[in-house]
């Protein structure tokens, strides 16, 4: 496809377009800012070969196309973050021009200021939850056929309950943690692929907290460390709260 179209970062209250004279956007292209009356949408050019609908999804597929795009999208909203309330947008956000995005934020109206005020004030955190490595079947010797199902049938048994305990466990951390927080979100947990890790992920969530309350919200997670094997819990943040910012037209 060719033609441009205007790639959207971010949802916040009005700011000047100077403020982010040296922030690159996407591909290197200008950052500007775009407003309606309360909400503004901070914004860039992007080239339809790239962002246009068939094109964004065969670049989707492409991991370090997606990777580059991310960390360019991510450098921007972090830049807004840090002049004021910032609701991200999904990855690869493209509308035709900037009338179509100031006809979103119309539409958004009131439930985008209401959105800009829950996240006043707060910042998105993650945890993630390792279990054990997972441990190889052990070599089974058995006198007869059916001692070797046996065996296999109790060695499979045993792998089911430290599933369940290890499902337990991650819905208790998550409980006890949410209490710190203004709102929680559980995630799928990742695959071992994209994470990078050795270990299963058990749990992945985010959590909404208080910036006032962000000393309080570290020592629940010290403490779910302190009852857990070494290097269980990965806490991550504070980041611009993605998790907490789902915004439609509607």
């Amino acid at each position: 496809m060719t033609g441009t179209g205007t790639y959207m970062y971010a949802i916040t209250r009005p700011l000047p377009e100077s403020a982010f004279a040296e922030v690159p956007g996407m591909l290197g292209s200008p950052v500007r800012v775009v407003s309606d009356r309360g909400l503004a949408c901070v914004v860039s050019t992007v080239d339809l070969a790239d962002f246009g609908e068939q094109e964004l999804r065969a670049n989707l597929e492409d991991l370090t196309w997606v990777e580059r795009v991310s960390r360019a999208h991510d450098d921007v909203v972090r830049s807004v973050a840090g002049l004021g309330t910032t609701a991200p947008l999904r990855l690869a956000t493209v509308c035709n021009d900037d009338a179509s995005v100031q006809q979103r934020l119309r539409r958004l109206g009131g439930r985008g200021e209401k959105l800009l005020s829950v996240l006043d004030g707060r910042d998105e955190w993650g945890l993630k939850l390792l279990g054990r490595v997972a441990q190889p079947m052990a070599a089974v010797a058995a006198s007869s056929g059916a001692e070797y199902l046996r065996r296999q049938r109790d060695d499979f048994a045993n792998r089911d309950e430290l599933s369940v305990a290890a499902s337990r466990r991650a819905d208790d951390v998550y409980t006890f943690v949410a209490t710190s927080a203004v709102a929680a979100r559980r995630h799928r947990p990742q695959d071992a692929r994209l994470s990078g890790l050795a270990r299963p992920m058990l749990l992945n969530a985010s959590f909404l907290v208080d910036r006032d309350e962000a000393d309080a919200f570290r020592r629940s997670i010290d403490a779910v460390a302190q009852a857990l094997p070494p290097d269980s819990v990965q806490l991550t943040g504070p980041w611009p709260a993605y998790s907490f910012t789902a915004l439609e037209d509607g």
